[in-house]
């Protein structure tokens, strides 16, 4: 049956609604539907890290009936890879995922994304995270034909990266309203069916956080930036405090943006472009035990300060309208709202 869906998504026209991944299995012992995946290639390269290679590399081999080249990430797209090889397997968390992503693009094939982890809504974008020079930044790949998430797999990774994940969703409540605020007020194009995309993810996990809701919605998410040709419904300036905390910090990304997410509904409702309170979205954060405070980051204050000034140079150099921006904030607000918001 997804071989015949896999045919069909090669010979017809891409509309705006059915962007890839069409092929999305979230489910307990996913793996073993990856071999319907594979069906029509044959020299599959699999990506994926030590740890998870040691602990599954058995189990995915003997689950789809192949054994495929592998390759190690962190390594980037220079990996060379077997010339005869016509589809890759993103076998892991971001770092895998995102090699993958380099790899395909680099090397023009098709690709399959099989998280391990619940951990970024990266899992069914086309934008892979880079780092240069200590600097984070996003390089535009291509979607991976199907999503295979095995929840058995999934639900032994480490608490804090389903915390991570939790994070890179409800920091939505802050991109999607910034985004609505930079389209009325600095003209950035607006898709509402993208925003609606969005929007929706976001609900679902605000009322039911379990782990395939939550997966569904870093899916939805992904596909909604593929959809935007650009991460900006999913990323607003929460994301970009987070990659100039990237500079020292170096904290699990979904961490970063979830802690800078109260402080930009602050502002973003006293513009009235949100319904959220920022205290709700520190009280959801509380009952999952994220951190909400400098002294649970291991931030001062000042450093604090100094990220967000580096966050709106980087805002400034993607042309993307910060509600810090609009509102013309500067330290003492900045500081104010800290102590409002008990940071």
């Amino acid at each position: 049956m997804l071989n015949k869906e896999l045919q069909e998504i090669k010979r017809e026209p891409k509309k705006m609604s059915d962007t890839d991944p069409r092929i999305v299995i979230i489910e307990r012992g996913a793996l073993s539907r990856l071999c319907d995946i594979l069906g029509d290639y044959t020299n599959p390269v699999c990506v994926s890290d030590e740890l998870i290679y040691t602990k599954y590399q058995q189990y995915l081999e003997d689950s789809t009936g192949t054994c495929p080249a592998w390759i190690m990430a962190p390594n980037n797209s220079q990996e060379e890879i077997p010339k005869q090889a016509d589809i890759i397997i993103g076998f892991g968390g971001g770092r895998s995922i995102d090699t993958a992503k380099l790899l395909a693009r680099e090397y023009s094939i098709d690709w399959v994304s099989v998280p391990t982890a619940a951990s970024h809504d990266g899992i069914a974008s086309d934008v892979a995270s880079v780092i240069q020079n200590g600097y984070r930044y996003s390089k535009k790949c291509k979607s991976p034909i199907a999503v295979i998430a095995d929840i058995d797999i999934i639900e032994q990774a480490p608490t804090i990266l389903r915390k991570a994940g939790t994070g890179d969703i409800i920091c939505k409540v802050s991109s999607l309203a910034e985004w609505k605020l930079a389209h009325d007020h600095n003209d950035e194009e607006f898709l509402e069916e993208v925003y609606n995309l969005v929007e929706s993810a976001l609900q679902s996990v605000l009322r039911n956080d379990d782990l395939e809701s939550l997966i569904q919605a870093e899916i939805d998410s992904g596909k909604a930036m593929n959809l935007a040709q650009s991460s900006r419904p999913c990323s607003g300036t929460e994301h970009a405090i987070s990659h100039a905390m990237d500079r020292r910090n170096q904290n699990l990304h979904g961490i970063q943006v979830a802690f800078a997410t109260p402080l930009c509904v602050h502002f973003l409702k006293q513009v009235d472009y949100t319904k959220h309170r920022p205290i709700d979205i520190q009280e959801y954060m509380r009952d999952r035990d994220m951190p909400l405070t400098f002294e649970d980051m291991k931030l001062t204050r000042e450093q604090f300060l100094d990220d967000i000034h580096h966050a709106l140079r980087i805002m400034g150099k993607r042309k993307r309208y910060s509600v810090l921006e609009h509102l013309n904030v500067d330290d003492t607000d900045i500081i104010k709202a800290c102590q409002e918001l008990n940071y």
